[in-house]
């Protein structure tokens, strides 16, 4: 009869304690339910764009980040009397570039270096509708990784390049200079004389 009854106290424990456990467990969940998810706010965009001190020009500086298409489109905009954009970056993200080209070519804007413009920079400069260049400005060229023994997921280089180099020829870039571009290494980055820049083209005739 003892037995008995010291069997039905640790029963009752043990009950106990798993009711217990079960409203922790319940309370834990409540709270993470009530919870809100965690608010995830991206970076800022590492570029600024904004109206040059004469007026006469957009300039251009940073990193090619991305929403400089969508500004770049605003501020045209804003001010549809300007077509001239001013660059002043080391590149950026490709993608982006191209989408700035598209805005370019939509509104007849012209685009000038007077510094380092290179990598998706040096796409932008090219996308203008006329393109100039400041004593000490700069333009510099690279090529794409294209290790065989890479894997890009779904990204072809390939034909990622290719689709820079029909920017590049929508310009009407000198074929020849078009072609280096295609057999360009990755680094260093070439950097054309001038002298390159106007023969291709790529600087626009005085």
């Amino acid at each position: 009869m003892r037995e008995r009854r010291i069997d039905e106290i640790i029963l009752k424990l043990l009950l106990g304690l798993a009711l217990a456990g079960l409203g922790v467990i319940a309370v834990a969940i409540a709270r993470t339910e009530a919870r809100p998810p965690p608010l995830r706010i991206p970076p800022p965009p590492q570029f600024e764009l904004a109206l040059a001190a004469d007026g006469q020009a957009f300039e251009l500086g940073g990193l090619v980040d991305f929403g400089l298409t969508e500004a770049l489109r605003t501020m045209i905009a804003d001010h549809p009397e300007i077509r001239h954009l001013t660059l002043d970056s080391h590149g950026g993200y490709v993608a982006e570039a191209r989408g700035v080209v598209t805005v370019l070519r939509a509104h007849g804007v012209a685009t000038h270096v007077d510094g380092h413009c290179a990598s998706a920079c040096a796409l932008i400069y090219a996308g203008g509708s006329t393109r100039t260049l400041g004593p000490e400005g700069r333009i510099g060229l690279h090529g794409y990784a294209m290790q065989s023994d890479r894997n890009f997921g779904m990204i072809d280089p390939r034909v990622e390049m290719q689709r820079d180099l029909a920017i590049f020829r929508a310009q009407s870039i000198d074929e020849s200079f078009v072609a280096r571009l295609a057999n360009l290494p990755q680094s260093p980055m070439w950097y054309p004389s001038r002298e390159e820049l106007r023969k291709a083209g790529m600087v626009s005739p005085p």
